[in-house]
């Protein structure tokens, strides 16, 4: 049996006691480029558009709407996402949905695998068709700045969550004028248009 040289054995003592030469992962935490994608975490400032959900390749975010309570919820599947970053790139806020440096996301039950965002609906106050959420009418209003009284259905919107109009239920029937004031979905809309230009 041959013997190491001593030149072996000097590099064998010094890689013991040297640092590796790889990151240390399952014992230690991962070395994350800053620009590294992860998992897509939703913001407080998502405004619930929908955006993400019809652009994402992989069809990994649902968009549910029930308009008996009034709320429309954002679902982010990760056990079907492909973290491609489409969602954070389309998003109309800019910063709605973040890639965050998660990777980790293994795991034995699917309903743990995903994150939610929740906003109150808009609904047409004569068909009860889905027109967008509040937060995305706020966020278009703001964007607007001093345009906003040109659309008064969505600016009295505005007004009753600062408290300065009464939110009143009043029966609508596309044949008045006062509807067009009124917040309506655009086939509505394009209804009372037509009736108020004959």
């Amino acid at each position: 049996m041959k013997y190491p040289k001593l030149r072996e054995l000097k590099e064998a003592v010094i890689s013991f006691f040297s640092p590796a030469a790889t990151v240390k992962y399952p014992s230690g935490p991962a070395i994350i480029h800053p620009r590294f994608r992860g998992k897509p975490q939703p913001q407080d400032t998502c405004i619930g558009c929908g955006g993400c959900v019809k652009w994402c390749p992989a069809g990994a975010i649902k968009e549910i709407n029930d308009t008996e309570t009034g709320k429309r919820k954002i679902v982010w599947h990760y056990d079907e996402c492909i973290m491609c970053g489409e969602c954070e790139r389309i998003c109309t806020t800019k910063d709605g949905v973040k890639m965050v440096p998660e990777f980790e996301l293994a795991g034995f039950d699917r309903e743990l695998m995903r994150a939610e965002k929740e906003c109150d609906l808009l609904l047409c106050e004569f068909c009860g068709a889905v027109i967008s959420t509040r937060e995305h009418v706020k966020w278009m209003l703001e964007q607007l700045g001093e345009k906003q009284p040109a659309n008064l259905a969505i600016f009295n919107e505005k007004l009753k969550a600062l408290g300065l109009t009464e939110d009143t239920k009043r029966k609508i029937s596309l044949d008045k004028r006062d509807d067009l004031f009124a917040l309506l979905c655009p086939k509505c809309r394009h209804r009372v248009n037509i009736y108020d230009s004959l």
